[in-house]
């Protein structure tokens, strides 16, 4: 990683005479109950700026107003250290970098790492966007910041398995950054124990972090209890926390952290990060004896978590006293102190990153803007590119992912900008291929953006900044460290059959659905995907039946006994081929009803065997993914979701914004697509996430194939930017983006792009939304999501 900014030592220096020292806590009674409070941050995802608009327009005193941000979160943090009059833990549950443009501070003074130590962390855990710069990448981050800053926070990764890793393997140990545990006595006499743990989707979200891997904790329940027991047992720990990049849903209700407390015992507080779901309060999971408290403050900065919490000494357990979940922002500074605002020490340390990265990057920004002044952050950083005609927010926002215009924005660009640089290489050659050879002038036919990219919002009203653009597609490094702007995802070409955009259309349609969480939502460009209606509610059959033994299940564990005698009749549904669910159903059990009609309002007989054998399969599938960890049940509904797929049409690749007509798509010839480094190298995670197996070949024929075992066929496809150089420069996706919306749109970004944050109104959404998706099945998505959330109420 390259070096960019050389101010977070002195700045270091200067913040650490501002934070204070620990305050001591007398420990006069070792019988008396003590008190506690614990703040959390996670996926700040390097938002040392906040969250939102960032322009020099930007006005503080508005409800559009950035949230978050290093200062506000340094003052918040400071002004409960000065008035709990007990001891305070602050932690992070991972994901503190890849998000904004601080990024580029990576190489040489990470701000991030910086900003952990100034406020002095008590622990952290590692998310897997530490690892988008590979095992190597954060390595070095960690030692630089170890050289510079003397970074010493400890680091808990409970269940790494660094695989002899050359890099990481020397910061591993109990002595080292990185550790499986922490112990630390506080001044009260309290003596707190952590974990840190990498969940299953984050691991799978990792790629990039080989061939370091992670032990699942769904798989590892017995080897976590025997990490808590050793704490408490044999470290003393009154207080176990665990800092766990895993998540649950948006109520805090399911999910991999609550799973965790269900089987593991012991653990008082489960930090909560990776789904970025801000829990408006902490969760309690209670297993036997034990509760466990779980809390999750959201991401980019925007909330910080506090528990207040008392230690009973003579019970050696916690109660939760209060719980909240703040936003960040200068009125909630405010009321808690009228004098209290952002602190200007950190605000002055961000300012001056923001002043070197400008000038920095004058390179890129002098080519870019013609104003470009390396003195003003105006001209550069916060340079004005243009507007949107309505809020742009990520498809991640709605409660169910839905065709979105900031995601087929973002496709867009990726297929735009592509083939403008084929038609502008074809140009300089005089219109003749053949006096450009080894150059590919096939046009892009599709694009894909995969939501989880997707970081940043564009909100109307305001002129949007270069830093507004950036942010929304952040992420990535290059592996070319040649490259003069080494961060961000670059652009690769692939081509596929037309079998895998169906497959690609059937993983939409099965997300849309919520079987998987929305960052795998594809976002696809080029593309109209027609769904057959015979095939569309086969496909509901079994995503209802999948939908409804999920919630069914969650509403047992949680005491519902209507909901345990519906699954106690579909468990003799083998062997009494479903009498006793019959009977439940005629008996008026709500759950039974909703496993026996499933996408059927009033089922004939006829109907209700089929709704029955669908059930079955689904079950059964559950069942054995329940014992031998596999993704049976995602394979076989993912199946049927590709088998909905009626046909597939293509746009001319002139239509950027895919509003006019379409051809039919067939084979056999193969279909060139533009999609980021990340979804290159993601392939072989889709397969084993959602049993479905795809192939990006390198070229229009031939065998050869692009994978993470094929990285030098990966690097060979790059889309090259300026491909007459004679030498790659990289197109990232933040520059389609940028380039699409400036050039491509004239720095407007129109209603054709208006989408609803809920995908009920997908109706009134812009021509550029619908178009593509002119099939989307919101009659049996509202059909599925009524029914479930009328179980939900259900007693």
């Amino acid at each position: 990683m390259r070096s960019i900014t050389h101010v977070t030592v002195i700045a270091t220096s200067l913040l650490c005479s501002f934070v204070g020292v620990a305050t001591a806590y007398a420990d006069d009674d070792a019988s008396r109950d003590v008190r506690l409070t614990i703040l959390q941050t996670t996926d700040l995802h390097h938002h040392a700026n906040g969250a939102g608009h960032l322009g020099l327009d930007a006005d503080p005193n508005t409800a559009r107003s950035v949230v978050g941000s290093y200062a506000r979160i340094s003052s918040y943090v400071n002004f409960v250290r000065a008035t709990a009059g007990h001891p305070v833990l602050l932690v992070d549950s991972g994901d503190w970098t890849m998000g904004t443009f601080y990024d580029l501070t990576l190489g040489s003074e990470p701000l991030a790492l910086g900003f952990i130590k100034l406020m002095r962390y008590n622990c952290v855990t590692l998310g897997n966007h530490e690892f988008d710069y590979t095992p190597k990448g954060l390595a070095q981050m960690l030692t630089v910041a170890q050289s510079k800053f003397r970074f010493r926070t400890p680091i808990v990764a409970s269940n790494l398995n660094a695989n002899g890793d050359p890099n990481l393997t020397p910061l591993i140990g109990d002595r080292n950054l990185i550790r499986s545990t922490f112990v630390e006595r506080l001044p009260n006499g309290l003596t707190i124990g952590y974990i840190g743990l990498m969940g299953r989707n984050a691991a799978i979200d990792a790629p990039g972090a080989a061939p370091v891997t992670f032990t699942y904790p769904s798989s590892a329940y017995a080897s976590i209890q025997a990490l808590v027991n050793g704490l408490r047992d044999a470290s003393g720990a009154d207080v176990v926390i665990a800092l766990s990049h895993s998540g649950t849903d948006a109520t805090g209700t399911s999910g991999e952290d609550v799973e965790l407390a269900r089987h593991v015992s012991g653990i008082d507080v489960i930090a909560s990060g990776h789904t970025h779901t801000p829990l408006a309060t902490a969760h309690a999971v209670t297993n036997g004896a034990w509760t466990t408290q779980i809390v999750d403050a959201g991401a980019y900065g925007s909330n910080v978590t506090r528990l207040d919490m008392t230690y009973h000494r003579a019970t050696h357990t916690t109660t939760l006293d209060a719980a909240s979940n703040p936003l960040m922002t200068d009125a909630t500074l405010k009321a808690l102190a009228p004098w209290l605002g952002p602190d200007p020490i950190s605000t002055l340390i961000v300012g001056l990153v923001d002043r070197q990265l400008n000038a920095q990057l004058a390179p890129f920004f002098s080519r870019t803007f013609p104003d470009y002044s390396a003195a003003q952050i105006g001209t550069g950083l916060y340079h004005v590119v243009g507007s949107a005609a309505q809020d742009m927010v990520s498809n991640g926002s709605d409660p169910v992912p839905a065709p979105n215009g900031l995601g087929d924005l973002a496709a867009d660009s990726l297929r735009s900008v592509p083939n403008s640089i084929i038609l502008a290489t074809l140009a300089a050659v005089g219109g003749n291929p053949a006096s450009f050879p080894g150059y590919d002038f096939t046009p892009y036919q599709a694009a894909v953006t995969a939501t989880g990219v997707l970081r940043g919002k564009l909100d109307s009203g305001v002129p949007l900044s270069f830093a507004d653009i950036y942010n929304v597609l952040p992420l990535g490094i290059s592996p070319d460290a040649t490259q003069s702007l080494p961060v961000g995802f670059p652009l690769i070409s692939a081509y596929v059959d037309v079998g895998d955009i169906a497959k690609l259309c059937g993983l939409q349609l099965a997300i849309q659905s919520k079987l998987a969480t929305a960052e795998f939502y594809l976002n696809l460009s080029g593309i109209r995907c027609n769904l057959s209606t015979a095939g569309s509610y086969a496909y509901f059959k079994y995503a209802t039946a999948a939908s409804v033994l999920q919630l069914t299940s969650q509403k047992a564990t949680g005491g519902s006994l209507a909901a345990a005698q519906a699954l106690g009749a579909l468990g003799t549904l083998g062997s009494d081929g479903g009498a006793a669910l019959l009977a439940a159903y005629t008996g008026g059990d709500s759950y039974a009803m909703a496993m026996v009609r499933l996408n059927d309002g009033a089922p004939s007989s006829a109907q209700i065997a089929t709704n029955l054998g669908a059930l079955g399969q689904v079950a059964l599938a559950a069942a054995t993914d329940q014992a031998t960890g596999s993704n049976t049940l995602s394979a076989l509904v993912v199946g049927k979701a590709i088998r909905a797929i009626d046909s597939v049409g293509g746009y001319a690749a002139a239509d950027a914004e895919n509003v006019g007509p379409t051809s039919l798509l067939t084979g056999p010839a193969r279909v060139r697509i533009a999609a980021d480094l990340y979804a290159v190298l993601f392939i072989g995670a889709i397969q084993s996430k959602f049993g479905t197996a795809l192939t990006a070949y390198q070229g229009p024929t031939g065998a050869a194939t692009l994978s993470a075992a094929n990285f030098g066929g990966i690097l060979a496809n790059r889309i090259n930017a300026a491909p007459a150089s004679g030498t790659v420069q990289e197109l990232k996706e933040w520059m389609a983006l940028l380039s699409y919306e400036s050039a491509g749109l004239g720095g407007t970004i129109g209603s054709a792009y208006a989408s609803s944050g809920n995908f009920t109104q997908f109706g009134s959404s812009g021509a550029a939304v619908q178009n593509r998706s002119a099939s989307y099945p919101l009659a049996n998505l509202g059909q599925m999501f009524g029914l479930l959330a009328a179980l939900q109420s259900a007693p």
